[in-house]
């Protein structure tokens, strides 16, 4: 493997940023486009409405208070959707404006699901999906930040953990020059002199050969200004939704490799 190659064989074609009503504002689209210019990829954005939320919308219980009048009023499935049309289109013209100035080619799109439904979809669909961290404000805290950010792998032994190390040294090549490998099973060893030969420092925590995402997560540094990179095959069959629950909880940024 070879981290400075950028052709063919280890080049993404196209990354998904996961969007939603509290995540979309332009310092994350921003951190987005940076890393699809670093793996010189398209950048797709997917807003999901959410469904839960007009499910809880429709409840004859449900009620918002106003912040200027401090009143109780009715929620209403249309005025929800209305809200959220709002907000889909606003982020899509701070995602138009930040791809035009990031030179990123890229495409906008909204869907209405589940949100975890939508993600998991959307994972299948593409080489890359970005699930930003629940914090909004990642490139404030990145300057506050006295550590450097740290770039993190899982992966397993499959063709989809090869493509996570690759591109996580490349990140790693662009920040710290050091690569976190949390690995179910071993490291190969020529693998791993490999990746040191570029330059990298490379920290392995092994864990069993059949480890799940959640277990493995522990070696993980969650904290804003650090990315996860997750081998999409890495979560399998009925854990695989839970999986991908979790990850959208972090305040990491976290891709899912494919």
């Amino acid at each position: 493997m070879n981290t400075g190659d950028h052709g063919e064989s280890s080049r993404l074609r196209r990354i998904m940023l996961a969007l939603d009503a509290l995540n979309c504002d332009t310092a994350l689209i921003e951190a987005a486009a940076l890393i699809a210019a670093k793996l010189q990829a398209e950048l797709d954005a997917l807003f999901v409405e959410d469904d839960d939320v007009y499910t809880v919308a429709d409840l004859p219980i449900t009620q918002e208070i106003s912040l200027s009048s401090a009143r109780a009023r009715e929620i209403s499935g249309p005025r929800v959707e209305q809200a959220l049309r709002c907000l889909s289109r606003d982020a899509e013209r701070r995602f138009t404006a930040v791809i035009h100035r990031s030179r990123v080619k890229g495409r906008f799109e909204v869907t209405r699901a589940r949100r975890e439904e939508a993600i998991s979809d959307a994972a299948l669909r593409v080489d890359l999906l970005l699930l930003q961290p629940r914090e909004r404000t990642l490139v404030r805290v990145r300057v506050r930040e006295n550590r450097p950010p740290r770039v993190f792998v899982l992966c397993g032994q499959s063709a989809a953990s090869r493509r996570a190390l690759e591109i996580g040294a490349r990140l790693a090549h662009e920040d710290h020059h050091v690569l976190e490998v949390v690995v179910a099973g071993e490291l190969d060893a020529a693998l791993r002199r490999e990746l040191e030969a570029t330059g990298l420092v490379v920290v392995v925590r092994e864990h069993p050969a059949h480890s799940e995402v959640p277990a493995m997560l522990g070696d993980v540094d969650d904290r804003p200004g650090n990315t996860v990179l997750v081998a999409g095959d890495l979560p399998e069959g009925g854990s695989r939704a839970a999986a991908l629950q979790g990850l959208s909880r972090m305040r990491c940024q976290v891709l899912l490799v494919n």
